[in-house]
């Protein structure tokens, strides 16, 4: 019995990272976001940083409202776990952090701006019980971003290792992630 929250977790896993019949494998959907959602040029400092804000307190008891109201009811949200673009399994991601107990501080290095597009350059750590013991995850990633006209998120694009910042946590799963980026890991050469 020991293995049921193991598997369990796993399909919880398998669960957010599938994506439906009609969706795309993630490059080629994101290809089809940057027409679909072109998003608008005018985004104020002020809507960037209550994103920013957002993602600094992801956790709090409020994230899910919070994200029902930063994101846009048609949208193409993709963070590596995740890939869709109904707005109500964006909420349910963002609240079922809060719901597992899991702890996320997000830090913004760095905000770049190119008409439409933001990107929000950050560092992350994450605590959070796969199966029975806790686990700290520091990772990093970069975020594009874009808005519409009334200031919410019609284009999430997270770009992150999950192998290194969250499956290799996971017992089992961590192994076999661990052993794949040996293999593939380069050789340190003297010269």
């Amino acid at each position: 019995m020991k293995f049921v929250p193991l598997i369990v977790f796993v399909s919880f896993l398998i669960g957010c990272a599938s994506t439906s019949q009609n969706q795309q494998f993630y490059p080629e959907a994101y290809r089809v976001a940057l027409d679909d959602f072109p998003g608008s040029a005018d985004v104020s400092a002020d809507t960037i940083s209550t994103f920013t804000l957002f993602l600094s307190e992801l956790g709090v008891q409020e994230t899910g409202d919070r994200a029902k109201a930063l994101y846009a009811p048609d949208l193409h949200f993709s963070d590596a776990l995740m890939l869709t673009r109904d707005r109500s399994r964006v909420v349910e991601h963002f609240q079922g952090l809060v719901d597992a107990g899991t702890t996320v501080q997000v830090e913004v290095l760095q905000t770049l701006v190119s008409g439409p597009d933001v990107y929000l350059i950050w560092s992350m750590q994450a605590e959070f019980t796969p199966v029975r013991q806790t686990k700290v995850s520091n990772t990093i990633g970069i975020t594009h971003l874009r808005f519409n006209k009334a200031g919410q998120v019609v284009l999430h694009q997270d770009f992150w290792d999950t192998g290194l910042g969250f499956y290799q946590h996971i017992p089992v799963l961590g192994r076999v992630v661990q052993s794949i980026n040996r293999r593939f890991a380069a050789k340190d050469t003297e010269t």
